[in-house]
């Protein structure tokens, strides 16, 4: 009912109530009749109806909050609300501490619902308001059962149709500990994992990190890379890690020792010296995970992928090096999960120029060995190339791989490099215990450093069983690597 019209009302009953018992009762019905037409209009219209609930999406409140447990609310805030990251291999990985935020989130909600229903004058003894409610709770029932349902799921939830969101794409500096911002409960610390920390990194410590992209792969993930320290710093050191799909521990491990590093700036030393001294005077180019896209396929199969040509192309590969008797094996899913190439089946660490000509592993796009149709004719090998040309004085680059505990140095570069470099690999055994290996492979990264750029330049290969390296491999990486930055930087 309009205002205007129950004025007209009230003015009605003023003209017509006259004096008497009978005009009293008249009147007092008259006045009742009034006072229920008035409340049902403030109970029953749609707009007050809406101001009852919460602001919303179609998700229900205690979804909401179940998403800010999980730490995947604001997560990709490119995506709908609602597609928790779940799969087998990740029932025991999230770590991130958002239960207090929660419980305060849900009290704001309440707040919010009180708020509301001060605001359009309604009561809990409402019959309206009472039928609302009632509405309200039977839908949030149900929205919670069904949530609680897919989160206890055995079953993997990502699909070709639900591949995994980021987790924290909006940092929130009150929310997470930088000194667990690494998830290290998991093997599968995902591209997205790794997207949501460095966002969540550079906004927490401005001054010492920049984040940087320097391109994006065929399915459209970006080539993140991260300035850390000084950049006005006479000295830096380049630091890679995840070139091979199914080593993807060796991203989780360099994200690791970055959050250490940002966490302990003001505080940490090593061997008596500051990190903020040590960091103020190298700077540090960090390149976390060069093959995004290959993590993807080892870790979610062809779920991994965005593109459906992408995915086609990963069965036509299988499907051909079965024919060619080249497959490790004839399971399809076990061959995605021993991949090693990018999303195109070229090996990153085969698609350099020395000695590209000389590789003749395979002939055709492959999970592995492949050295593609020209040297640096994948976008994965042109980033890395970009970032460490882009850098004024570098003393050296480190290739984090798996497997084998062990540190290849040796590319035939001439001397005083061969020295240098078994120097530089000598030094790096010394904390960590690996030994010193032979010759590596042709058309690798660290090939073209020593070959090309006339860098010192190592491939540490961690890990001491087959990649992917289970969950155990991880405390004993870090403790062999966990002071492997602040080393280099005070022995060169």
């Amino acid at each position: 009912m309009k205002a205007a019209d129950r004025m007209k009302i009230i003015c009605f009953s003023r003209k017509t109530a006259g004096p008497g018992k009978g005009s009293m009762k008249g009147g007092i019905l008259l006045l009742s009749l009034i006072m229920v037409l008035l409340f049902a209009s403030c109970g029953t219209s749609p707009a007050n109806k809406e101001a009852l609930l919460p602001e919303r999406t179609d998700r229900s409140k205690e979804t909401r909050i179940a998403h800010l447990e999980t730490g995947t609310v604001g997560s990709a805030e490119r995506q709908e609300m609602g597609e928790p990251e779940v799969s087998e291999h990740q029932e025991t990985g999230t770590s991130l501490p958002f239960s207090e935020k929660a419980s305060d989130a849900e009290e704001n909600l309440t707040d919010q619902e009180n708020q509301a229903d001060e605001k359009t004058g309604t009561s809990e003894t409402s019959p309206d308001t009472e039928d609302i409610t009632g509405a309200e709770k039977r839908s949030r029932e149900e929205d919670a059962s069904d949530t609680e349902e897919l989160l206890s799921s055995e079953e993997p939830l990502i699909t070709e149709e639900t591949p995994p969101v980021s987790e924290t794409a909006v940092p929130v500096a009150d929310l997470r500990d930088p000194e667990t911002v690494i998830d290290t409960t998991t093997t599968l610390y995902t591209y997205e994992k790794m997207e949501g920390d460095l966002h969540y990194l550079e906004a927490v410590f401005p001054e010492i990190l920049r984040l940087y992209s320097a391109g994006a792969t065929e399915d459209g993930r970006e080539l993140y890379y991260v300035i850390f320290g000084n950049p006005e710093a006479e000295r830096q050191i380049y630091i890679c890690a995840g070139t091979h799909a199914r080593e993807y521990m060796t991203p989780q491990l360099v994200m690791r020792q970055l959050a250490f590093y940002c966490t302990e700036y003001e505080t940490g030393s090593y061997n008596g010296v500051s990190f903020k001294d040590i960091f103020t005077n190298t700077c540090f180019y960090v390149e976390p995970m060069v093959n995004p896209d290959g993590i993807a396929i080892s870790q979610f199969g062809e779920a991994g992928l965005r593109r459906a040509d992408l995915k086609e192309n990963l069965r036509r590969i299988f499907e051909s090096e079965l024919a060619a008797g080249t497959a490790e094996t004839a399971d399809y899913a076990r061959y995605l999960v021993r991949w090693k190439a990018n999303a195109l089946g070229v090996d990153i660490n085969r698609n350099y120029s020395p000695g590209w000509e000389t590789v003749q592993d395979r002939s055709a796009p492959s999970s592995t060995f492949y050295k593609g149709t020209a040297p640096g004719s994948e976008k994965e090998t042109q980033a890395q190339m970009t970032v460490v040309n882009s850098m004024s004085n570098p003393l050296m680059a480190i290739s984090y791989h798996s497997y084998g505990d062990l540190i290849y140095w040796q590319y035939g570069q001439p001397e005083p490099l061969w020295t240098d470099n078994q120097m530089l690999a000598q030094h790096i055994s010394d904390m960590t215990g690996q030994y010193l290996a032979g010759y590596s492979n042709e058309a690798g990264f660290s090939n073209w450093c020593v070959t090309e750029k006339h860098l010192r330049s190592v491939t540490v290969e961690t890990g001491t069983v087959p990649a992917p390296l289970p969950l155990d491999q991880f405390p004993e990486l870090w403790r062999e690597h966990q002071y492997i930055w602040p080393m280099l930087a005070l022995t060169y």
